[in-house]
């Protein structure tokens, strides 16, 4: 992740992505890809913090609720 911008935020996300791998079948499956490529814990922590931003960035554009169902 880019160490650009507010660090508090920047560790929210981390905290976030860390918690929502744990309990969303669509982030823990993206989670375990990037561990099989290859990658560390904590890359692959902060794969999953992106891709999270990237969903509430596009709930927030588009006005909606989030839908488990539809993220699968």
């Amino acid at each position: 992740m880019v160490k650009r911008g507010s660090p508090h935020l920047r560790n929210a996300l981390i905290t976030c992505a860390r918690a929502i791998r744990l309990h969303n079948e669509t982030f823990a499956t993206y989670f375990h890809k990037k561990i099989s490529e290859g990658k560390q814990f904590n890359v692959a922590i902060s794969h999953v913090a992106k891709k999270l931003v990237r969903l509430i960035y596009a709930l927030e554009t588009k006005g909606v609720m989030f839908d488990p169902e539809l993220c699968k």
